[in-house]
């Protein structure tokens, strides 16, 4: 949630946007991290539960999803990816709620029903319906505790979040002192050497050239090239090597259809006794079962029970309603007794640690059954990508170890069966691994690669095993293979003496005091009321002239080489009232230099001697 503060939320409802977050958890993907009831450990001190996982979650898929679009699943990341970025997650919400909570922002469990109940999304046709409450939040995934916790702390951030923001918020005479900087003009009188131009117009002959070359000889030298055999364990060869075991098709259809029977969601309602109510456990019990006959018997229905006795208040009114579940929703108990009911079955009574319970199978929704020649090709693909994997696990494995045991190349080659691969003599701008473009050819050109040695390297989807066979150092080139080289590098050597010679004459130019000359590549010019942002001149080159005095004379080269000598004159600062009118046009510009700077401090300032001890942080598909 520290990223809240990046975007400067101060003025708006925290509270409405966590929990607009929070309920479309259960439509991301299958992505799920162990069950209800796991410990996770601690941030600072706070507790991560299974609740604090699932908005996590959701709020890492809603921000994946605005950038790579709506299909896009945490799925489809790899699993330590999708955890870590979960687990920052994790980490910036405890972090910020410990503080709300150290600075005593807590707030109490009526002022977060009161918000509740302003909310639009929980609004009837008579205000607020506790019915559309109860159905939504459970449908989502949320018990009303949950819920309500999960309000208490999202008004405590809200609160932190907006006594923050108002150390940083943007003050009009600063708006307008960075309007004042940035409308201020002045008038530009310059030379400008292309120095590109200035060198392509220098006359050198081929004398000149070799006399260069000759005196500068290890500017000419050659490139190293080195000679390489390798070979590669790719993925995609492998999965041409994957044999498809007789009736494979007909036996993974089989496991596809009980696939599916863990997929079947139930959705559960009960009625509840709490113990604490009564003076003992054994007049609790009583009353449940009594509960229990009057309901076996016909004497009431189970819905008209937990419409009258159900102490359960908060799915009382919509008749004990608890949601769906696929097996790891519901405390075990539950879990177990669902199992062995069909739908519109009454339960046994359960005991709880501190409640009893009568359950009934209001729905049971199973998953769709596609027939086996629309899964075919599916499960053909997914026996091929476990079974090449494998291989390629299997071989890499028995490589790596023939490695360590002074095996060399050849015969590595010859285990697997793969052609063994020679680059030749090749610089690094040529070097070509084939089927393995994940090695720089410069990591092959390091100095730690020695003679003789087997050097591995593990890409995305494959491995290779590399051997340096041969090398040749750089050497001086003979000069009609560089002579055009030696031409440039004479040129620009001409080039440069010119410049230094022109320093004092491109003073005196700009002062009245000597005409320019026609020489290629400079120029004398000359604008009129320019800014700080404008584009006639580099923008290195133009700070420079705004932090210089007005009426001297500055010398500065741009990053491309060229060279400016500037003089600049006549500042017009806009007046008050001009600046009054312009400055509205930099508030986001303030604002935004302004958030950089107060969120660099703020994940500084909160992040010191942060407790992180996360555990059990395991992805089930």
């Amino acid at each position: 949630m520290l990223e809240l503060l990046r975007n400067f939320l101060s003025g708006k409802k925290l509270i409405v946007i966590v929990i607009l977050l929070a309920i479309p958890f259960v439509f991301f993907g299958s992505t799920s991290f162990g069950t209800t009831f796991t410990s996770y450990g601690t941030v600072n001190g706070q507790a991560v539960t299974q609740t604090d996982v699932n908005l996590a979650t959701s709020q890492v898929s809603q921000r994946l999803q605005s950038v790579y679009g709506e299909e896009f699943s945490l799925d489809d990341l790899d699993e330590e990816v999708s955890v870590e970025l979960i687990k920052s997650e994790i980490i910036n919400q405890k972090t910020m709620i410990a503080q709300a909570k150290n600075l005593g922002l807590s707030v109490s469990l009526r002022d977060a029903k009161k918000e509740i109940i302003n909310l639009e999304m929980f609004q009837g046709e008579s205000g607020f319906d506790q019915n559309i409450f109860e159905s939504t939040i459970r449908a989502n995934g949320w018990t009303p505790e949950e819920y309500f916790e999960l309000v208490q702390e999202s008004i405590a951030l809200d609160r932190m979040i907006g006594a923050m923001s108002s150390i940083a918020f943007p003050i009009q005479s600063d708006i307008q002192s960075l309007a004042s900087i940035l409308e201020t003009s002045r008038d530009l009188n310059f030379l400008k050497v292309n120095k590109k131009v200035l060198i392509d117009s220098q006359d050198a002959s081929m004398q000149e050239a070799e006399a260069f070359y000759k005196a500068n000889p290890f500017l000419f030298l050659s490139n190293e090239k080195r000679d390489f055999s390798y070979i590669v364990l790719s993925y995609e060869e492998y999965k041409d090597k994957v044999v498809i075991p007789e009736n494979y098709l007909d036996e993974a259809y089989v496991d596809y259809l009980g696939d599916l029977d863990k997929q079947t969601q139930n959705r559960i309602s009960h009625h509840m006794i709490e113990k604490s109510n009564y003076d003992n456990v054994e007049l609790a019990r009583s009353k449940i079962l009594q509960d229990f006959e009057k309901i076996k018997s016909g004497k009431i229905t189970f819905e008209d029970l937990v419409s009258t006795s159900s102490e359960d208040l908060a799915s009382k009114d919509a008749l004990g309603d608890l949601g769906l579940s696929s097996g790891d929703a519901f405390p075990e108990e539950f879990e177990n007794a669902i199992q062995i009911m069909n739908v519109n079955d009454i339960s046994e009574v359960i005991e709880l640690e501190d409640t009893f319970h009568i359950l009934k199978l209001t729905e049971v929704i199973k998953a769709e059954i596609k027939p086996k020649s629309q899964v075919e090709k599916e499960l053909l693909n997914e026996l091929i990508d476990a079974e090449a994997f494998a291989l390629l696990q299997d071989d890499f494995l028995e490589l790596e170890a023939k490695v360590l045991d002074g095996v060399n190349l050849y015969e590595l080659s010859n285990l697997i069966e793969s052609t063994l691969e020679i680059t030749g003599l090749q610089t690094s701008d040529n070097l070509q691994i084939k089927n393995f473009p994940d090695l720089a050819p410069s990591e092959l050109f390091n100095s730690e690669i020695i003679p003789n040695k087997i050097e591995i390297f593990e890409g995305e989807n494959s491995y290779a095993f590399i051997m340096l066979t041969d090398s040749v150092q750089p050497s001086i080139q003979p000069f009609d293979e560089v002579m055009d080289l030696a031409m440039l590098e004479t040129k620009t050597e001409k080039a440069n003496i010119f410049l230094n010679e022109f320093d004092n004459r491109a003073q005196k130019i700009l002062l009245g005091e000597e005409t320019l000359t026609e020489v290629e590549g400079i120029s004398k010019e000359n604008y009129k009321s320019v800014k700080r942002f404008s584009s006639l001149l580099p923008s290195e080159v133009i700070n420079r002239i705004f932090e210089s005095k007005l009426d001297t004379i500055i010398a500065h080269e741009a990053i491309n080489g060229d060279r400016y000598w500037t003089q600049s004159s006549n500042e017009v600062v806009p007046a008050l009232d001009e600046l009054v009118e312009k400055a509205s046009q930099y508030d986001e510009f303030y604002n935004s230099s302004l958030g950089r700077q107060f969120s660099g401090f703020i994940d500084h300032a909160m992040k010191q001697g942060q407790r992180v001890r996360l555990q059990n942080f395991a992805v089930n598909n």
